[in-house]
């Protein structure tokens, strides 16, 4: 009978010691990378700043509403890299890469160059100059 709890008790304690780990969770590891960018780096080798590359797009394709006052229903200014800020958390990219309903400009999507331009100014952490 002691020999029977004692196999018992090691296969318990083995069962016990394989089935802790550190990783919590229960999905299988695919490989590759854990954390992949939310917005990959559309022109690398290159640093996309609001003065040199994204002001010019403002001031070209979005100054005609989104001035001050906003005109159009703009909801908000995008005349300064401060501006422009604000327009980047509210949405603007996405309104201008993915929403087909409200895609902007209202005029039209952006041709992929331009908005690959704000895209990568994202990537490289929205710098002014």
């Amino acid at each position: 009978m002691k020999s029977i709890l004692k196999k018992f008790l090691v296969i318990f304690i083995a069962l016990l010691c394989f089935n802790c780990g550190s990783d919590d969770s229960n999905e299988p590891d695919m490989g590759g990378d854990p954390d992949p960018p939310v917005n990959p780096d559309p022109i690398p080798g290159k640093t996309t700043t609001y003065e040199a590359d994204v002001k010019a797009i403002m001031d070209a394709q979005c100054i005609r509403c989104h001035t001050s006052p906003p005109l159009e229903g703009a909801p908000f200014p995008l005349r300064t890299y401060q501006e422009t800020l604000i327009g980047i958390n509210r949405g603007l990219v996405d309104r201008m890469d993915k929403d087909d309903r409200n895609i902007m400009p209202p005029s039209g999507r952006l041709p992929q160059e331009t908005i690959d331009i704000i895209l990568d100014w994202d990537a490289d952490g929205l710098l002014e100059n």
